[in-house]
C-alpha cells in the first residue's frame, strides 16, 4: 500500500508516481483509462464539451464530440498570468480551472485505485516557476486531508530519479529540455543518514521559458510562410489548431525519421527534414540559448566549488531532448560517453517520488527578491535587494536591518511590497507567444512590454499586502520602523520588526511569502 506519491504535471504530459516502502522504490502509475496506451504519460489536455461534461487525455479521441473545446497548455498559461479562457456555454473556464479538472480527475482516479489517500505528496515545479504558480498548486492540493505537501523543481527531481543509480561523491549535470521550459541544474550526489543513504545536493541552477511548444509554434510559422499563408486568413482561423497540432507531431517524427512529408495542405504538400528543423533551430538561436543556460548553471556551481571536469555524467530529461539535432549538439558539447540517455521522460516523476520516500534535495534560493520603496531623489520605485539569488536556507538575512521612513506627517500605515525578480525569463527567438480564442483558433502573438517584464519582476504579495500601523502618526522623513529578514527551512521569508518610537516588537518571524 503506496502513501507517499509524486505528480509531475507537465505542459505536454502528466506523470505520477508512488513510492514503494517496502521495496525502496519509485513505481510509475499507468492509469490506462488516460495514458496514452503502453505508456505512463497522460496527455495534459482536457476536452469541455458544450454541456459541461469534460474528457481529459486519451479519453478524448474516443469521447469528445465534434462541438468540444480543448483546452491545452495550462502549465504555462497559468505561469503567464495569462487572461485567456474558453467559454462553455455560459461559463468562463481559464487556465487554472482548467488544470483543476485535469488534476482532479486524474488523480482522483489513481488515489482510488491504490485505496489509500497518500500522507505526502511531492510536486514538480520548473526552475523558472514564480511563486504565485506554485501557491496555486499547494492551494488545489489542499482538498486532500492531513496531506503533507512538498514542491522540487523538475530538473533537480530528475537528479534524484538517477540518483539512485549513481554513487556519493558523483557530480550530475541535468538538462530538461520540455513541453515550455528549458533547464538545467548541477547537483553532486552525497552520502547521508537516511535510509537510502543519498541525498542531492543543488549546486547551480538556470532556466528560460523555452519549450517544445515554442518549436511547435516556430513550425507553424515557418509552414505559413513557405506556403504565403496570412495569419488573418478566415480559412486558416476554422483549422489552425489542427494545423499546430499537426506541427507538433511531425516535430515528433523527426526524432525517428529523416524526413516527413508535410501533407497537411494536400494540394501543397512539401517534405521536411531534419536538416530544415536544425536551420530552424538556428534561425532562433535555439542552441545558443541551449548553450547559455548550461552556461549559466555551470558557472553558478563554480561558485559553490564545482571544477567542470568533475561532472560525471549528463541527464538529459523531457521530450523535447530527443530531437535529433538537440541530442547531437548535446552529444558534440560534451565528451563521449558522459551523456545518459537511459531515462529522458519519466526521470522527474520517478525522482520526486523518491525524494516523497526520504531522499533529500538541498537548495539555494533561485531568483532574487527585494522591497520596493519611493526613491526621494526621482520620486521613481526603486528596489532593495533583501535575499540574493543563491542564498542557502534556513538564513538569517544579512539585508536587514531596514528602517523604514515616513512619506509625509501624519503617515500612520507602511506597506511592505515584496517583489520577485528573475534574470532569464524569455530568451531570442521567443519573444511571440501561441494563444487561442475561445473558438480554439490559434494565435501568434508578439509578447507586450508588460507581460515580458512580467517574466522578470512579480509582486509577490499583492493581493495579500503587509502593512505596520504607528499607532501615532510619524513625522515625514524621520525612521519609525526597524525590520530585518530571515528564510525557514521551507522557504518561507520571515519579517521582524520593531516600532523605533516605542520599542514594541510588532512582528517576530512572521511568515509574508514563500520563495523559490
Amino acid at each position: 500500500m503506496a502513501n507517499k506519491a509524486a505528480i509531475d504535471f507537465g505542459n505536454c504530459n502528466t506523470v505520477i508516481a508512488l513510492w514503494n516502502e517496502e521495496k525502496q522504490c519509485a513505481e510509475m502509475i499507468r492509469e490506462t483509462s488516460f495514458c496514452v496506451p503502453g505508456s505512463v504519460f497522460v496527455p495534459s489536455i482536457i476536452s469541455y464539451e458544450p454541456d459541461g461534461r469534460f474528457f481529459i487525455g486519451s479519453q478524448i479521441a474516443a469521447n469528445a464530440s465534434p462541438e468540444s473545446k480543448e483546452f491545452r497548455w495550462m502549465k504555462r498559461y497559468i505561469n503567464l498570468r495569462s487572461p485567456y479562457a474558453l467559454r462553455i456555454g455560459d461559463e468562463r473556464i481559464d487556465a487554472k480551472r482548467a488544470a483543476e479538472d485535469f488534476l482532479h480527475t486524474l488523480t482522483a482516479a489513481v488515489f482510488a485505485e491504490t485505496r489509500e489517500a497518500p500522507d505526502e505528496l511531492v510536486i514538480s515545479v520548473p526552475v523558472e516557476s514564480f511563486e504565485h504558480y506554485s501557491d496555486w498548486l499547494l492551494g488545489d492540493m489542499k482538498r486532500f486531508e492531513n496531506l503533507h505537501l512538498r514542491l522540487v523543481d523538475e530538473a533537480s527531481a530528475a537528479a534524484a530519479g538517477y540518483g539512485l543509480s549513481l554513487h556519493p561523491g558523483d557530480t550530475l549535470l541535468v538538462l530538461d529540455f520540455g513541453g515550455s521550459t528549458l533547464q538545467a541544474v548541477c547537483v553532486s550526489v552525497t552520502e547521508t543518514g537516511s535510509k537510502d543513504g543519498r541525498s542531492c545536493r543543488v549546486l547551480g541552477k538556470a532556466g528560460c521559458t523555452l519549450g517544445g511548444m515554442t518549436v511547435d509554434r516556430w513550425i507553424y510559422e515557418a509552414v505559413l510562410a513557405r506556403l504565403r499563408i496570412s495569419e488573418n486568413d478566415p480559412f486558416l482561423r476554422r483549422i489552425s489548431a489542427e494545423l499546430l497540432r499537426f506541427c507538433e507531431q511531425v516535430k515528433i517524427r523527426l526524432s525517428e525519421a529523416e524526413s516527413v512529408l508535410f501533407d497537411f495542405f494536400p494540394d501543397h504538400s512539401f517534405v521536411l527534414t531534419r536538416d530544415d528543423l536544425a536551420a530552424l533551430f538556428r534561425e532562433h538561436c535555439l542552441f545558443d540559448s541551449l548553450d547559455e543556460i548550461i552556461e549559466e548553471a555551470l558557472r553558478a556551481a563554480e561558485d559553490h566549488g564545482l571544477v567542470r571536469e568533475a561532472v560525471t555524467a549528463i541527464l538529459p530529461v523531457g521530450g523535447s531532448c530527443l530531437i535529433s539535432s538537440i541530442r547531437e549538439h548535446l552529444e558534440s558539447r560534451f565528451p563521449a560517453g558522459k551523456i545518459v540517455w537511459d531515462e529522458p521522460l519519466g526521470a522527474v516523476a520517478r525522482g520526486a517520488a523518491v525524494i516523497a520516500g526520504g531522499m533529500h534535495i538541498y537548495d539555494f534560493i533561485q531568483h532574487s527578491y527585494a522591497i520596493r520603496y519611493t526613491d526621494p531623489r526621482t520620486g521613481e520605485y526603486a528596489f532593495k535587494t533583501i535575499v540574493a539569488k543563491g542564498t542557502k536556507y534556513p538564513e538569517k538575512l544579512a539585508a536587514g536591518p531596514m528602517r523604514l521612513k515616513a512619506s509625509y506627517d501624519g503617515q500612520q500605515r507602511f506597506g511592505i511590497a515584496v517583489y520577485e525578480i528573475t534574470e532569464s525569463g524569455t530568451r531570442p527567438g521567443n519573444q511571440n507567444e501561441i494563444f487561442f480564442d475561445s473558438d480554439g483558433s490559434v494565435h501568434v502573438m508578439p509578447l507586450t512590454e508588460a507581460e515580458v517584464r512580467s517574466e522578470q519582476r512579480f509582486w509577490m504579495n499583492e493581493h495579500n499586502p503587509l502593512f505596520l500601523a504607528a499607532d501615532s502618526p510619524a513625522e515625514r522623513g524621520l525612521p519609525r520602523f526597524e525590520i530585518s529578514f530571515g528564510i525557514d527551512a521551507n522557504k518561507m521569508l520571515l519579517i521582524n520588526a520593531v516600532d523605533l518610537q516605542t520599542g514594541q516588537h510588532l512582528l517576530s518571524d512572521y511568515p509574508v511569502v514563500r520563495l523559490i
